[in-house]
């Protein structure tokens, strides 16, 4: 790892004792709170928590260390806001202050498995800062909150750099995003099926869309990027040609979604699920959008000697 030693604990625990603080936060608030939805909510966001404790508690005792048994600052900040949705807003600043701390953290470690977790813990937060915020936001996009909170650091352009952004910034990603999304779109057309704006077939497509990344992805990962890793050859331009090819198809399937989607616009009187849905779709959206233009336009003509 790039991050060693003293440093890496003292931010794992750092990471660790704003968690349990966290985790304290929801579900004392849970307890107050009567409203089933929110309620729901409230009970997802501390079960997060707890499995973000539990994970960096199994990374620190993997180094060799003892996780420290503190709980941070915020819970006390936090409980003493009687104001229950200004606690939740606090709650969510919270959560962003974690975004901001995991975004400088995960690029400086190169292990695998720990940038594979830090980053769905870095996903979760993201998602859950857009649950909570579409309460108070119903028109704010997830990408233009964390946008708000803070800045996503440039790509790197050296090629074996750009590809581990890719794999831990997109490819684990996307694996997460489109189940999310096909099981909130399944609960929307089913419920609002008589709905005037009723989104019907959505799920459908993002199945199919599921399905036919899941294998552009695999092929990136299996056969061409160890082929970029390895430098520079003749062979590789091939099979450059037929990411991109898919690449197209890939953007041809996003405007197929968008339009089903009415723009990734809810109407006026969505409920809760259908806001996250638009919500998520506009995430994935603009997150294909980049990791394609990473590829096509930064990481691609690097081995193409007709586009340097």
């Amino acid at each position: 790892m790039d991050i060693e030693g003293t440093e890496l604990l003292s931010a794992l625990n750092e990471l660790l004792e704003a968690e349990r603080a966290g985790a304290r936060v929801a579900m004392e608030t849970g307890r107050s709170i009567s409203a089933p939805d929110l309620a729901a909510l409230i009970e997802e966001i501390h079960k997060d928590e707890v499995r973000w404790c539990n994970m960096l508690m199994r990374t620190i005792k993997t180094l060799g260390a003892t996780p420290s048994s503190a709980t941070g600052a915020f819970y006390g900040k936090a409980m003493a806001i009687a104001d229950l949705d200004d606690r939740l807003k606090f709650l969510n600043r919270g959560q962003a202050w974690v975004v901001r701390k995991l975004q400088v953290l995960i690029p400086r470690i190169t292990d695998p498995s720990a940038r594979a977790e830090l980053n769905g813990m870095l996903q979760a937060h993201h998602h859950n800062i857009g649950r909570v915020e579409a309460r108070y936001a119903p028109g704010l996009s997830i990408e233009a909150i964390a946008a708000a909170q803070t800045q996503e650091p440039p790509a790197p352009s050296e090629p074996s750099a750009l590809i581990n952004h890719i794999l831990t910034r997109f490819h684990e990603v996307h694996r997460q995003q489109l189940p999310e999304l096909i099981r909130l779109a399944s609960a929307v057309e089913s419920v609002h099926a008589d709905h005037a704006a009723a989104l019907r077939g959505l799920a459908a497509l993002l199945k199919s869309m599921h399905a036919e990344l899941l294998q552009h992805m695999e092929k990136e990962e299996d056969i061409l990027f160890p082929m970029l890793r390895r430098g520079a050859n003749p062979f590789v331009v091939h099979p450059i040609g037929v990411m991109r090819t898919e690449h197209d198809e890939h953007a041809e399937r996003l405007a197929e979604l968008t339009a089903l989607a009415s723009d990734a616009t809810p109407p006026i009187d969505a409920c809760t699920t259908w806001r996250q849905l638009c919500a998520g779709v506009r995430q994935f959206a603009d997150d294909l959008q980049r990791h394609i233009q990473l590829e096509n336009d930064v990481l691609f003509p690097q081995f193409e000697p007709d586009r340097r």
